[in-house]
């Protein structure tokens, strides 16, 4: 037996709706809530409010925010397995809070290595062609989560830009 429709549910098939319309569609209606995408071997979800993407994670490959301070030379290896370590005690935490409590980093700088875990994020999901997708009205990121807002049309743009110098290369 079927899951029930949860009420004002939006349903669809990727091979039929891009992302990027699906994305597009919210935004027009100045949506809050959570689209969940799903592929084989991979579920996203994108949390928006007032049609503005805010959060983004997936149980796919992606650059961690630990990744990109270590890679900007923002913290070093050792700082991030300490952090994620402790992380491990207190899985209730996120990572960069305990960075900066730690001092090893700004909040700021947390935030913008955030930003960039996002976007990286969105941009693989506008590259999905196959799968399923549900939104989820009125549902909102949880209070531990690092809200953002961010631009869908730029994040298209850059998004579909980077997709065609990969293409390239």
């Amino acid at each position: 037996m079927s899951e029930p429709e949860p009420p004002g549910a939006l349903r669809g098939d990727l091979a039929h709706f891009f992302p990027s319309e699906v994305m597009q569609l919210l935004q027009l209606a100045q949506a809050t809530g959570r689209l969940e995408l799903e592929r084989p071997g991979e579920r996203a979800e994108l949390f928006v409010e007032r049609g503005r993407p805010v959060f983004a994670r997936t149980t796919g490959p992606v650059v961690s925010t630990g990744q990109i301070l270590v890679h900007r030379g923002l913290i070093t290896r050792d700082a991030l397995e300490r952090a994620l370590s402790e992380q491990g005690a207190h899985p209730d935490r996120r990572l960069g809070t305990l960075l900066v409590a730690a001092g090893a980093v700004r909040q700021e700088q947390v935030q913008s290595a955030v930003n960039e875990a996002l976007r990286r994020v969105i941009f693989g999901l506008l590259l999905w062609r196959e799968g399923t997708f549900t939104f989820h009205p009125g549902e909102q990121v949880g209070p531990e989560d690092m809200k953002l807002d961010l631009d869908l049309d730029r994040l298209i743009l850059d998004g579909l830009r980077q997709a065609d110098e990969a293409r390239a290369r």
